[in-house]
């Protein structure tokens, strides 16, 4: 199977510029038309829609694994009835969303921290809200599947077109939306139509990309228990995941209000950014773990996932060092917010955040996909649990939305650098002082010394002149150094004569032109 994982990657960067793009500028409408408090309760609602993930039961992952390895072309009918079995379960699993929309309606003041003179007016409202993004995530959820078995099929530049294509039309509805002075509900209604919309897209893709591709609303005994076993596993995972994304919103929120919420968010929006600007690549390694694993190429792959660790933390590292130097001023330019608290939180997760990228990202997808999912659903547990009883305990002793930040941060340099990143190089055989000196150590030091040019810069010109001029002065100079050594450091000598001859084939065209 030819992988078009250029393809692949290049679209997964188009889609996240897109995103990115879209999600600053609605960010900045929302804060500027709704206020801080009401920004909260749309950061809220898309956490509850977010925690319907948690009834996938990890058969999305299933049905990307199931694809990967190309059961479609050995035995199309098994496959249709394994991702049958899988749709199915959704379905069945969806009807659960609306009596949980319900409970969370009638607690709705110590679900969004209410304050007490709140009018019934306002609380209806939420309840309305909480019930719109109910009653989508029923509706949606079952269609979840079908991105999965793009990613399997290594087209994810079909999944990326679709999306890339909605967020478009999501920005433009957003525009008309405030240019007619609706508010927050039919905002929400639309969001939600453009979302379906896009999820019956992904099955229309499925639908051309695999021929003899059939969903029957049919429930397989014998194939469902073939499954579970793995997506049991990677189910675990996924809650474990979910619990620190999402609970910290919904434990800030409880014990601190709906401010502290939209401050966090503020502050964690440009860290996840950079989590989103590594993933592009990094989603590649699911699809490509379960293929090369089902061939039994563990020494390959284990080549594979070194390289791809040593890019992630090349372009990761130097994101990083840019963020801690100039989180402020980023804030600023992005959000139009100036707030020290943000700017802390800001510079403290997106260490956070480069260390899950260099050390937990692309470790945790291999495992997954190499029979290793049970052991990373004992570590996930474990770091879930630690992680609530860390937030409470402190939470009770002092609320502030800093201390589940820390909780946070410590459940997982406890299971990554205690578990995790030891099973893989136990896993892969991979030397540990050439993987900490070729894939951590060598990009690390080169964001250092960009850093430090960064930095005298900004020392220099804070002040001086604009945000704008200051943060493009800083990404030149990234440019110009990363470059260079881009060729250098990271491209081997079959990759050094592909750029030289493309690039010869560019100057050619100028010369003729």
């Amino acid at each position: 199977m030819k992988i078009p994982f250029f393809k692949n990657t290049v679209t997964n960067y188009f889609s996240m510029f897109v995103r990115l793009v879209q999600g600053i500028l609605v960010t900045r409408w929302l804060i500027s038309h709704l206020g801080e408090a009401q920004y909260g309760l749309w950061v809220m609602l898309w956490s509850f829609f977010s925690y319907a993930l948690l009834l996938d039961l990890g058969f999305g992952v299933a049905a990307q694994k199931v694809t990967a390895t190309e059961l479609y072309k050995k035995d199309i009918e098994q496959y249709n009835h394994t991702i049958s079995s899988i749709f199915f379960s959704h379905v069945t699993m969806a009807l659960l969303i609306l009596p949980l929309t319900f409970v969370g309606m009638y607690y709705i003041r110590e679900l969004f921290h209410l304050p007490a003179d709140a009018t019934p007016e306002y609380i209806y409202f939420c309840r309305e809200a909480l019930l719109l993004s109910g009653l989508a995530a029923t509706v949606v959820f079952p269609l979840g599947v079908f991105p999965e078995i793009l990613v399997g099929l290594q087209k994810l530049y079909l999944r990326n077109y679709i999306i890339i294509i909605s967020k478009l039309i999501e920005l433009a509805g957003v525009i008309t939306i405030f240019a007619l002075g609706w508010g927050l509900f039919k905002l929400l209604s639309f969001v939600m139509l453009v979302m379906g919309a896009t999820q019956v897209a992904m099955l229309l893709s499925v639908w051309k990309s695999i021929p003899g591709f059939r969903i029957r609303f049919a429930f397989d005994k014998e194939v469902f228990k073939g499954i579970f076993r793995f997506s049991s596993a990677v189910y675990i995972i996924s809650i474990g995941r979910m619990i620190w994304e999402r609970g910290m919103f919904l434990l800030i929120s409880i014990f601190c209000g709906l401010a502290p919420v939209g401050i966090f968010q503020l502050g964690s929006r440009v860290p996840f950014l950079i989590q989103q600007i590594a993933l592009p690549y990094v989603e590649n390694i699911s699809p490509i773990s379960a293929l090369l694993h089902s061939r039994n190429r563990t020494m390959h792959l284990a080549q594979i996932l070194m390289r791809a660790i040593r890019w992630v933390n090349f372009f990761a590292a130097g994101a990083t060092v840019m963020v801690m130097i100039y989180a402020p001023r980023i804030i600023l330019l992005l959000f139009n917010v100036e707030s020290h608290e943000a700017a802390f939180i800001c510079r403290l997760m997106v260490l956070f955040v480069y260390f899950l990228l260099v050390c937990r990202s692309i470790p945790e997808k291999f495992l997954t996909m190499a029979e290793e999912h049970k052991f990373l659903a004992k570590v996930q547990s474990f770091e879930s649990i630690l992680f609530i009883l860390l937030s409470i305990a402190g939470l009770l002793i002092r609320p502030h939305e800093l201390v589940v930040v820390g909780a946070m941060i410590l459940t997982k340099l406890i299971g990554t650098l205690g578990f995790v990143l030891p099973h893989l190089i136990r896993r892969t055989g991979i030397r540990f002082r050439y993987f900490v000196l070729n894939s951590l150590f060598e990009p690390a030091l080169l964001a250092t010394a960009t850093g430090m040019v960064c930095y005298w810069q900004y020392y220099l010109l804070r002040g001086q002149i604009h945000e704008f001029f200051l943060l493009t002065l800083a990404g030149i100079s990234g440019i110009l150094i990363y470059f260079p050594a881009l060729y250098y450091m990271m491209f081997d000598h079959a990759e050094k004569i592909r750029a030289k001859k493309i690039m010869g084939k560019i100057t050619a065209k100028f010369r003729r032109a």
